[in-house]
């Protein structure tokens, strides 16, 4: 098999179905989110909620149009009849109640990653989506930008042959506060749930995770997971070798090795700059380069897709289905419960 990386078969998200957006939780990453859907979609921002009716008004402001309604709760965004779909975008913590009174309103539902704080969480979203038949995803964008296509591409051809291991990462330094959102264990802070996240779920994207082998890391004084290392056993018989951290930054890069080749993710693993195959010698055999490498010029992707599958009556994402955000939970829960364990 010649040694060529595939190119992204994703359509533009131009294309996808224009949607009515309620958004829940006006800060920082529906922000994002806001600029790269009216950017990138014929999709808008029909309503805004949050406990505060001037920053939902100053929201609607900047990202709506003049028809876009400014709430002081969610659960006027919920009853509001113009909206097709959510985004959820509170705090780790908010995530469950908010998805599971979406659900119960009938709306379709993208909530931020991680789903829920953890996998009993996820479960109960998941059971409630499925029991009343609306669309839920988790807010994986990763998967669903062109790199994530090719990755998924070079995967399912088996150009690496069979993957023998998985390495990712994810190290951002912030800003020690008791008082932000990333230290305070309330709002579902540290390391593990933050940015640990991206790379177990590159690894899953690989092959789910058939064992915990080891986890071990530092806590912060307020009690979150501050740094870890895990390495789990994988379905397919490879392993993976973990790193997250909110104490240091990292290569935030990741790279899978097969017995035919390697193929590496290059910084940011949540939306990769570049992807490099290699040949056994470490030479290049061929390489990509990717454009959508912020939140801004990305999240547009993954509200095509939502707007894609919603449009083709599609409940769940098949390429982030809700079994896999689970299980990505579960793992999450068997690290957690080890750190908690040795600190």
């Amino acid at each position: 098999m010649s040694l060529v990386l595939p190119k992204s078969t994703l359509l533009n998200p131009s294309t996808a179905p224009a949607l009515n957006w309620g958004i829940l939780g006006p800060g920082w990453i529906a922000e994002q989110f806001a600029i790269s859907l009216n950017t990138l979609t014929k999709s808008r921002i029909a309503a805004v909620g949050s406990r505060s009716l001037e920053r939902s008004a100053k929201f609607a402001r900047t990202h709506g149009d003049d028809d876009t309604r400014a709430y002081d709760s969610y659960d006027q965004v919920l009853s509001d009849p113009t909206v097709d779909v959510l985004y959820i975008a509170v705090p780790h913590s908010g995530h469950a109640e908010l998805a599971l009174k979406a659900i119960a309103a009938g709306k379709h539902v993208l909530v931020e990653k991680p789903m829920t704080l953890n996998a009993e969480q996820t479960r109960q979203v998941i059971t409630a989506a499925r029991s009343t038949g609306v669309f839920v995803m988790e807010a994986m964008w990763s998967r669903l930008l062109p790199i994530g296509n090719v990755i998924a591409q070079v995967l399912q051809s088996r150009l690496l042959g069979d993957v023998l291991a998985v390495n990712a990462d994810f190290g951002a330094k912030f800003a020690v506060d008791p008082r932000s959102r990333i230290y305070d264990p309330a709002l579902g802070g540290g390391a593990l749930l933050d940015v640990g996240i991206y790379p177990i779920a590159f690894s899953a994207m690989v092959s789910s995770a058939k064992e915990l082998l080891h986890a071990s890391g530092r806590m912060a004084e307020t009690g979150v997971d501050a740094t870890f290392t895990a390495v789990l056993a994988n379905q397919d018989g490879s392993t993976t070798s973990v790193f997250s951290s909110i104490e240091t930054d990292s290569p935030q890069a990741a790279w899978i090795a097969g017995t035919e080749a390697t193929l590496e993710v290059e910084r940011p693993i949540f939306a990769g700059s570049r992807l490099v195959l290699r040949h056994h010698d470490g030479s290049i055999a061929d390489s990509q380069k990717f454009s959508e490498h912020s939140a801004a010029t990305g999240l547009g992707w993954e509200a095509a897709h939502v707007a894609r599958c919603i449009g083709e009556g599609l409940l769940e994402s098949p390429v982030m289905p809700l079994d896999e955000s689970l299980a990505i939970a579960q793992t999450m829960d068997q690290i957690a419960g080890e750190l908690r364990k040795r600190n």
